[in-house]
């Protein structure tokens, strides 16, 4: 039985694409080798320059997505598709990655949505989060100067009405008995395949918010611990443990604090290597 070529609109990794894509064809067709692939890109003398690039070993350039594209033999959508996912895997700033993120989220065809347009909406920006917790302190009705204030740094009056806007609309607060705007218990779910990538862009932009907090030298209450340490292979799971663990037991103390809360707080918990 022939299979069917995978669907691009189901991807958020290029790489992975080429390389499923590749299993089904040489499945359909036993001459779908990689010394075709490589006559057929141009590079008949690099016979392992398809295996290098799904590997992570070397990017695709500008010429070469246009090789691919007729290669993999996609139309029109697919193949506007394919060039902002490679743009977007290879994008080297948060910028770039968010910029072609959004590209990606506009261009997907897929029947089946790989992400789910509230947590896009959400996750967008890192206010959404802080104003939806902010409501949860405050006695809110409609003063939206008080929300645009008490978040730090200080948003806008647009932002802030756009934020309340978003966080009734996905139910993610509700009017209270006494008239007030108060956090619900629903959140959005994270259980789709792009959802990861989503993610990515919002801690990317948690951490940008965490450096304007750093440099504007404010005297809001914060505390900064940085460490550049060298680790085993075992130590480094068993301090990743240890931060699942602290994260569990942050989530334990918010939920029996019985005292009022007095401010919104943000925590980033990061551990990444400095050496390959």
């Amino acid at each position: 039985m022939k299979l069917e070529k995978p669907n691009i609109f189901a991807y958020i990794d290029y790489r992975k694409f080429l390389q499923d894509y590749y299993t089904i064809r040489k499945g359909n067709d036993s001459g779908f080798t990689h010394t075709y692939i490589c006559h057929r890109l141009g590079q008949q003398n690099a016979k392992s320059y398809f295996n290098n690039i799904v590997a992570g070993r070397m990017d695709v350039t500008t010429t070469f997505i246009d090789r691919f594209i007729v290669l993999l033999e996609l139309d029109g959508d697919e193949s506007q598709y394919f060039r902002v996912l490679v743009n977007y895997n290879q994008a080297t700033s948060a910028h770039e990655k968010e910029f072609f993120f959004d590209q990606l989220v506009r261009l997907n065809k897929t029947p089946h949505q790989l992400i789910n347009k509230d947590a896009y909406s959400y996750y967008k920006e890192w206010y959404h989060s802080a104003v939806r917790a902010l409501l949860d302190i405050i006695d809110f009705k409609d003063d939206f100067k008080v929300i645009a204030k008490r978040i730090f740094p200080q948003i806008t009056l647009k932002q802030a009405k756009e934020s309340f806007s978003l966080l009734k609309q996905l139910g993610m607060i509700a009017e209270n008995e006494s008239g007030f705007w108060k956090p619900t218990d629903k959140v959005i779910s994270s259980g789709n395949l792009i959802n990861d990538a989503l993610i990515e862009q919002f801690q990317i932009k948690c951490l940008e918010h965490a450096k304007n907090v750093l440099a504007a030298g404010s005297d809001q209450a914060h505390r900064n611990i940085t460490m550049t340490i060298s680790l085993s292979d075992e130590a480094f799971e068993r301090v990743t443990g240890k931060i699942q663990q602290f994260k569990s037991e942050i989530r334990s103390i918010v939920q029996k604090d019985e005292t009022a809360a007095s401010r919104v707080y943000h925590i980033n918990l990061n551990i990444f290597p400095m050496s390959i």
